[in-house]
């Protein structure tokens, strides 16, 4: 027996099911697409809110520290102003909720406006520079910021530059750490430099006298104290003696005796207090944001008593969020023209 013909009825009824379906998943794809658009709406405006506030916080910790830095007394590896005291050898701060702050004495970075030939040799080496390549960069650098074209033995002048593709060397000063990157042979090395952790222990601004470059063992980071001809112990020694004045200044002078064995006569010359230029590193606690600059106190300028300089912001290689950070130093009073008392947080 043949089977029977469905009602046209029941064929519109089905029809409209199977069209109501098809319309409810539309829907479905249609309310899920713009859920998942609001969602990620509302994240970017998230990220930007904690941004801001990050940006916020770091120019108000800014001048909070230029005002407090200028007025304070450079001791051996901190500014103090007789009670309250802030180290500059990289110790992080936690100015509020949203941020980090550490300062960094150039004092005791390596400084590539002053070359001591065999510091730098053993700090680019533990940076992951191989012993026969070394003296190319070296001399490539001073053929980079002397005033001649006359090449060095393992230098580049224009000639190089030109084979490589590279603009020509400009024989004078670097302008920025950045600029070391331009300089034949060294750019191959840059990510070797991050991935060590070497990346931020150059500076341009560490101050030399007409004997050469100095070196603060008070401040320095730990590469730099290696460097500098420390051993470990030497290194952790100074490491742990850091936040205690007097006894970080009975290490140090005892270890500088022994940088001055290694180094030669660069290692009498290591920094008894911490220079007045600093870099100063805010680090967001709510998102991948680091903003750096360089800050430069000059106390007896009435009219610029700091500048700030080679301002960057950039995110972060390493989350910074799981540092507590010391206290961000306690309230300095001033006085208004009302002579009514305020405070800061600094």
């Amino acid at each position: 027996m043949s089977p029977q013909p469905l009602p046209k009825k029941a064929y519109s009824q089905g029809f409209a099911l199977a069209a109501v379906l098809w319309l409810l998943a539309g829907l479905s794809i249609v309310v899920a697409m713009i859920a998942d658009v609001a969602q990620t709406s509302a994240e970017r405006a998230a990220l930007l809110r904690k941004r801001s506030e990050f940006i916020r916080s770091s120019m108000t910790t800014r001048a909070q520290a230029q005002y407090w830095l200028s007025t304070a007394q450079a001791g051996l590896a901190e500014f103090t102003d007789g009670n309250l005291s802030l180290q500059v050898d990289g110790t992080p701060y936690k100015a509020d909720e949203t941020s980090l702050v550490q300062f960094q004495d150039m004092g005791g970075l390596v400084n590539l406006a002053s070359i001591d030939q065999p510091f730098l040799t053993r700090f680019l080496e533990d940076c992951g520079v191989s012993p026969d390549k070394t003296p190319y960069l070296i001399d490539a650098l001073l053929d980079y910021v002397d005033a001649d074209n006359l090449q060095r033995l393992h230098g580049a002048e224009q000639e190089a530059y030109a084979s490589a593709g590279m603009p020509p060397p400009r024989n004078s000063p670097l302008l920025t750490v950045e600029e070391v990157w331009a300089v034949y042979g060294w750019g191959p090395y840059r990510q070797a430099f991050e991935d060590n952790g070497c990346i931020d222990d150059f500076t341009i601004h560490g101050e030399t006298t007409m004997l050469g470059t100095s070196l603060n063992l008070a401040t320095a980071p730990p590469r730099v104290l290696k460097a500098a001809g420390l051993g470990a112990e030497q290194i952790d020694d100074i490491s742990r003696a850091r936040g205690d004045p007097q006894h970080l200044a009975e290490r140090t002078a005892q270890n500088n005796q022994l940088a001055g064995v290694n180094i030669g006569g660069w290692g009498a010359l290591t920094g008894k207090h911490v220079q007045r230029s600093l870099r100063v590193t805010h680090l967001s606690t709510q998102g991948p944001w680091q903003l750096s600059y360089i800050l430069q106190l000059d106390p007896m300028d009435k009219d610029r008593p700091w500048r700030t300089t080679q301002a960057e912001i950039k995110a972060m290689r390493e989350p910074m969020a799981i540092l507590q950070g010391l206290p961000w130093p306690p309230a300095v009073s001033v006085t208004t023209p009302n002579n009514a008392p305020t405070n800061s947080i600094f």
